[in-house]
């Protein structure tokens, strides 16, 4: 039981150095990154424009940690929404809004090593689901895959590349099979992904580890600090196969019991993309 606290701690370091270097974000913006931020706003405003939302929170155990699955999915599509809505408000047409997954930028290895709850208190289960569709996912095997493949590229290396990228483009690097079947699905080569992404100590975790930092779920290529929640917002331009802007940010808001919040107040959703 020792090592297992002084693994648990060793996590929880290595978690808080982590999230700074992902998190963390200037509080001004150059003039280069501004003149790039309104080139993609005039490109945007010339066609329609579609929302994929994902959702992952993570209860963390002395054992196996959890995935809030009921919470997650409500996450998702609670985020879905909000980004919507300030989409709208800039004056874009957001012709789609879709949520396929719960934990879908995890990998399999990731998510079959963690319990799952169904729904707020539930007695969790070991997960042996991949990937976990969503309550309204109804789309066929191919279709899932192609945006299977899409959210696992916006792994934790791929948001540090575009946290360093400071405004500029990436490469997001689908390939073309993934490409088109996504393409031909939204309707548009201008995709905003949003995902939610947090972690939260059981009080048996807290209790026993004395946790008063950061705790972080292992192996699954996130990590935020104690009651955390992060959100994750890209524009893809799925015509030049890039990703055209980024951003993580903590918000506020009900998550990690149910009922989640049906919107968040999130102010500055969309900058440093379009000024506040």
């Amino acid at each position: 039981m020792t090592n297992l606290f002084m693994a648990k701690a060793l996590t929880v370091s290595l978690a808080a150095a982590t999230m700074l270097a992902i998190s963390g974000c200037a509080t001004t913006t150059s003039p280069e990154s501004r003149l790039a931020y309104d080139q993609t706003q005039k490109s945007l405003a010339n066609q329609p424009v579609t929302v994929l939302s994902d959702g992952c929170l993570i209860r963390v155990e002395m054992g196996k940690n959890d995935i809030l699955y009921q919470q997650s999915d409500a996450a998702s599509v609670a985020m879905m929404h909000t980004v919507k809505e300030a989409l709208n408000e800039k004056g874009l047409t957001v012709t789609r809004t879709t949520a396929p997954f719960v934990c879908g930028t995890l990998t399999k290895e990731a998510l079959t090593k963690m319990d799952i709850a169904a729904t707020a208190g539930a007695k969790e289960q070991p997960n042996t689901a991949y990937p976990l569709l969503s309550a309204d996912n109804s789309f066929d095997t191919a279709t899932n895959q192609a945006y299977l493949t899409l959210f696992s590229t916006l792994n934790k290396a791929k948001r540090q590349e575009i946290e360093a990228a400071k405004g500029a483009s990436v490469e997001l690097a689908l390939d073309q099979t993934t490409l088109t079947a996504i393409q031909k699905m939204e309707g548009t080569d201008k995709v905003f992904v949003s995902m939610v992404t947090g972690s939260k100590p059981s009080f048996g975790y807290s209790m026993a580890v004395g946790v008063t930092t950061a705790v972080a779920t292992a192996g699954t290529g996130f990590s935020a600090p104690q009651q955390g929640q992060f959100h994750h917002l890209y524009l893809l331009n799925l015509k030049t196969n890039k990703i055209e802007w980024g951003k993580t940010a903590a918000f506020n808001g009900h998550v990690f019991k149910m009922p989640v919040n049906e919107r968040f107040a999130y102010k500055g959703i969309l900058a440093p993309l379009y000024a506040e």
